[in-house]
């Protein structure tokens, strides 16, 4: 080897060294830095010179500035970061509705303000005529349907707030979209032949991440170096310098108060149901939380007012007229794609509360019939165009003007009208404590009073509420609904025949006595009323009738409390699918805890995920101060003797120059 081959392994030692050094020095500067990653000087032993003797080394030179990085590890950490995000704000939205849903039953809330309402009757029933007791039930109707708006406000407030982070993150993503196809585009304009800098891939990762935390994401390696970034559905966010956007449709597309869709920019498509994990992600997740709570809330409302309104109308109030409602709800509600194309309307009511379910439907239109699809089970059901009429989920839905193939309508049945829930009556003495009629034995008097003279031992019930499917038996005196709410008489004709006439005379039933507990007057309420349907009945008791015994027919008011009794009761009784208002409001509140419950538990795992994903991945990425350490010795100490052999070089040169 020559001197000048001595100098050239020297010389690439110290500059070998001087690189690991610059190399660790970058490394524990940016220790601290967000998304850097830390780098490896790779050095490699230069090509060795052959002689007769043998090859002589050339010294060292560094091959490449490697990062420390290992795609699958940041794949892994973007999936549990974009869990991460999704399943906390879902929680973090369930637990501000925690106040709809108290645990304890002597908290104030829903549930306590129905039983409370209901209570007021059992209050009511002891004194039928007292008005305080009377307004005490409407005060705490008043208090029903104001614990409910506070209810609906909550869920408003939290739907509005979901609108905005959804809007705060599609800007967020459609930046974080950009600012990857700039770094596209500065990766494809890296000189040919040079590699890509690892600070720009730095950019490329951390921006990555950043994505990840507002929607789910998979990337897609080109040949150039540079990414395709999808969403998990696979809507192209970033080709090549080219970036493509979302925005956030405020109402849907069916432009519903209070709700929002995702819509993809490029193509107008709906991504609504498509997008998954993140922010972005978990804010959709919760509206449909939300969503299915104001259904279910609205659905509890339909089910109050019906059962509540429905026994207030098999009563009378206290100057004897039929109980007029105490509460009203709006009727389900029909919305139009906004892209519809003709001009039909679709109006829709309640016709069996009893099997209207706690969901929505979408109704799309092929140009000869219609497609019900339940937007909860995901089954559907196709239905002639013709008529015009459409029967579904207790409902019915009748079609106005034409429509056009691929319109399409979202029917709410409940949760778009839940707000529209209020008390109505005002006046107290319209509290309808009384049944209709009570029957005593004996004929009205030219004082007003009753004269007893029957001779026969048979006595009549104090009555009851039947919902009859069919008809009353042969023997029974079905009266005409058009006589109440006027008084009447039943007269035994002979032992076992009567009639029923008004107080005018005029005969308007007739029936045959049947023997102890068989029905002996049917009173059907009035048909279009909210106990249209039903019938008051009154049965024979265990003594045996004569000929010309009489009893007398005359209003319950004021004294009776017969309904005040029933009404007390209402919340048991079966009215919505799931059962009586008490059972529903229960399986709500479980309903509640048990989703609540899931989401928090599948957050806990995803917080534990992504733990374990940031240290498998700042294990192989991060920098470590004790190892760069270590480094910097190890290479001070390589750089110092290839400047030795240098200056050994030096010395022999000097040498040499003073022999010749």
């Amino acid at each position: 080897m020559s001197l000048n081959g001595i100098l050239q392994v020297g010389l690439s030692g110290v500059l070998a060294s001087e690189s690991a050094l610059q190399t660790a020095s970058n490394n524990i500067s940016n220790e601290n830095t967000p998304g850097y990653v830390s780098e490896t000087a790779n050095l490699a032993t230069n090509q060795s010179m052959p002689t007769s003797f043998g090859s002589l080394g050339a010294g060292v030179s560094v091959s490449s500035i490697s990062r420390n990085f290992s795609s699958y590890a940041q794949t892994q950490l973007m999936n549990a970061t974009s869990l991460s995000s999704a399943t906390s704000g879902q929680a973090q939205t369930l637990s501000q509705l925690s106040s709809l849903f108290p645990v304890s039953s002597g908290q104030s809330g829903l549930s306590n303000a129905i039983s409370s309402f209901y209570a007021a009757f059992q209050t009511l029933s002891s004194n039928p005529s007292s008005i305080p007791d009377r307004q005490g039930v409407l005060s705490q109707a008043q208090s029903l349907t104001a614990q409910y708006q506070n209810g609906m406000n909550t869920l408003s407030a939290t739907q509005s707030s979901l609108v905005q982070q959804m809007q705060q993150s599609v800007s967020t993503i459609n930046g974080l979209s950009a600012q990857l196809a700039g770094i596209n585009k500065s990766i494809l304009a890296t000189p040919q032949g040079t590699p890509v800098p690892n600070s720009l891939l730095d950019q490329q990762a951390q921006a990555l991440d950043q994505l990840s935390q507002q929607v789910g994401v998979q990337t897609i390696p080109g040949s150039d170096g540079t990414l395709i970034v999808t969403t998990k559905s696979g809507a192209t966010l970033v080709d090549g310098s080219q970036s493509m956007t979302l925005a956030v449709q405020v109402g849907g597309a069916y432009q519903q108060p209070g709700q929002a869709g995702i819509v993809y920019q490029p193509t107008g498509q709906s991504l609504t149901n498509k997008i998954t994990g993140g922010a972005l992600g978990g804010a959709l997740a919760a509206q449909n939380n939300v969503n299915s709570i104001q259904l279910q809330y609205g659905l509890l409302a339909q089910g109050i007012t019906a059962v509540t309104n429905s026994q207030q109308a098999m009563g009378v109030d206290l100057k004897g007229q039929m109980g007029a409602p105490i509460f009203s709800v709006q009727g389900p509600q029909v919305f139009p794609a906004g892209a519809n194309q003709g001009n039909a309307t679709i109006t829709a009511s309640v016709t069996d509360l009893s099997t209207v379910p706690a969901t929505t439907f979408t109704l799309e239109y092929n140009g000869s019939q219609w497609n019900v699809i339940n937007n909860t089970s995901g089954t559907s059901q196709m239905f002639s165009s013709s008529g015009g009429a459409l029967s579904f989920g207790g409902m019915s839905l009748q079609v106005s003007g034409t429509a056009a193939a691929g319109d399409s309508f979202l029917v709410d049945p409940t949760g778009s009208t839940a707000g529209s829930f209020q008390s109505v009556m005002t006046d107290a003495n319209q509290v309808a404590a009384a049944f209709p009629y009570v029957a005593s034995p004996g004929t009205s008097s030219t004082t007003g009073g009753l004269v007893n003279n029957n001779s026969g031992t048979e006595a009549l019930s104090s009555g009851a509420v039947a919902s009859p499917s069919g008809t009353f038996s042969s023997g029974t005196a079905v009266l005409p609904s058009g006589v109440t709410p006027q008084p009447f008489t039943l007269t035994f004709t002979n032992s076992t025949q009567y009639q029923v006439s008004t107080s005018s005379g005029t005969v308007v039933a007739t029936g045959t006595w049947g023997g102890p507990g068989s029905i002996a007057v049917a009173i059907p309420y009035p048909s279009g009323s909210s106990a249209s349907g039903a019938a008051m009945t009154f049965s024979w008791g265990s003594g045996a009738p004569a000929a010309g015994d009489a009893f007398t027919f005359s209003s319950g008011a004021p004294g009776n409390n017969a309904n005040a009794v029933s009404m007390a009761q209402a919340a048991n009784q079966p009215v919505l699918a799931q059962g009586s208002i008490n059972q529903f409001t229960a399986d709500m509140t479980n309903s509640y805890g048990n989703t609540t419950q899931v989401v928090q538990q599948n957050n806990a795992s995803a917080q534990g995920t992504l733990t374990q994903a940031q240290v498998a991945l700042s294990s192989l990425s991060g920098v470590n101060l004790n190892a760069e350490a270590a480094q910097v010795v190890s290479y001070t100490q390589a750089y110092q003797a290839a400047s030795a052999i240098i200056q050994t070089q030096n010395t022999l040169f000097q040498s040499l120059l003073q022999a010749v």
